[in-house]
């Protein structure tokens, strides 16, 4: 039986419905906080070939030949696609977890009575989540559907000079370079009163690179243009 579409939230759905990035979404499914699938036609699976006890292998396995599956891509093959989800990744075989969780690697059945290998072609966008998962996601993060809270934006307005507080880095909507910034200005501007005039881009600089060194060297450069006051109407 073929499920249908609300049986399933497609990635491009979720990072609306969350008004998040693609790529953080497959960034959790890499890290297996949120599994999320893909589905075939026409393919087969094989298990992993294992070893005795005595280190020789067991017989390689049967592959399994299906109408259609649904499978879970290795975090290898997510971390192929992040960062490129507006591409299609081309693979000979995907490693993969099936619906009861075994590894498998899974082929393609086209072009196989002539001993040939067919490729597989993955569009980033066919990745879909459950919604029994996403419901579980959302509760355990206190996460409020975009929808939700489109429709009560205009009764709950925000208080303007409510101080600015920080996600966790757990939280879907975590952006590491917004976090890098806010604590690099308050460590060195917002308690330093008339010395913060003395700080200048090299001591930001230098204060990233001690707190937070895996920050690439742009993305240090663009949290010290946001982190400088204004001074004299200039950064």
């Amino acid at each position: 039986m073929i499920p249908q579409d609300d049986q399933y939230i497609f990635l491009d759905e979720l990072a609306r419905r969350w008004r998040q990035d693609p790529d953080r979404i497959v960034e959790l499914a890499i890290t297996g906080a949120l599994p999320l699938w893909l589905s075939f036609s026409d393919v087969y699976t094989q298990q992993a070939e294992t070893k005795t006890a005595g280190g020789r292998k067991r017989k390689t396995p049967a592959r399994v030949r299906h109408d259609r599956i649904e499978v879970q891509p290795s975090p290898e093959v997510l971390r192929q696609i992040q960062g490129r989800c507006d591409r299609m990744l081309i693979v000979a075989e995907l490693p993969c977890r099936d619906g009861n969780g075994r590894p498998v690697l899974l082929t393609n059945s086209v072009g196989e009575e002539w001993g040939e290998t067919s490729m597989l072609g993955l569009k980033p966008a066919a990745l879909f989540a459950l919604p029994k998962d996403v419901c579980q996601f959302e509760r355990k993060n206190k996460i409020v559907q975009h929808t939700v809270h489109a429709e009560h934006r205009e009764r709950e307005q925000p208080d303007a000079q409510a101080p600015l507080t920080m996600p966790a880095e757990g939280h879907p909507c975590f952006a590491p370079e917004l976090h890098a910034a806010v604590a690099c200005w308050q460590a060195l501007f917002a308690e330093a009163g008339v010395s913060a005039a003395k700080v200048r881009k090299a001591d930001i600089l230098a204060w990233l690179q001690r707190h937070h060194p895996n920050l690439s060297r742009a993305a240090m450069e663009r949290i010290a243009l946001v982190a400088t006051p204004i001074r004299n109407g200039r950064h």
